[in-house]
């Protein structure tokens, strides 16, 4: 019978370790819960190689501030955030600028906590779309690349703009 008790709590283990979840390669200050795309197969579905996953801001109650994307821009070697840079980050992000529907607008470089940061709109032309604008932010945390993409459901307010550059804020 003990052994019957102990080849299940075993199995039990076993089946906790392996439902685990990834933890983020970054963490914030904020309370934040984070979906990594190798806990969820469909979670990276449509997505560029770079996205890891999703962050959900517990503590939001605007429902377009609480979920961000998370992109680990590994392949940019360079260190200098400039403008230059920022739209080859969001090329990796969406693909050829030149070549896609949504435009990038406000490409603009601020000072965060890790240093020159550069925050961009990507804009769906189409009248009807369900996400007119993605905001982004791509800057650099532990000295490597990152993005954060924010979707929302219709074009963002100054108030907005800030929350998001706030959560960049938070991230270490």
């Amino acid at each position: 019978m003990n052994k019957i008790i102990l080849a299940t709590a075993a199995l039990m283990l076993s089946q906790f370790a392996i439902a685990a979840t990834s933890a983020a390669p970054v963490e914030s200050k904020e309370d934040v819960i984070f979906a990594h795309k190798k806990d969820q197969k469909m979670l990276g579905f449509a997505n560029a190689d770079s996205f890891v996953g999703y962050f959900t801001r517990t503590a939001q109650a605007d429902k377009n501030m609480r979920q961000a994307e998370l992109y680990d821009l590994a392949q940019i070697q360079d260190l200098k955030m400039d403008e230059a840079l920022c739209k080859k980050a969001l090329a990796e992000i969406f693909g050829n600028l030149n070549e896609i529907t949504l435009k990038a607008q406000d490409v603009k470089i601020w000072t965060s906590h890790t240093g020159k940061t550069c925050e961009a709109s990507m804009v769906d032309p189409y009248v009807q779309a369900v996400i007119p604008e993605r905001r982004i932010h791509v800057g650099f945390i532990k000295a490597k690349p990152y993005a954060i993409v924010f979707k929302l459901a219709k074009k963002s307010t100054a108030e907005q703009q800030e929350n998001m550059r706030s959560f960049w804020d938070s991230l270490r």
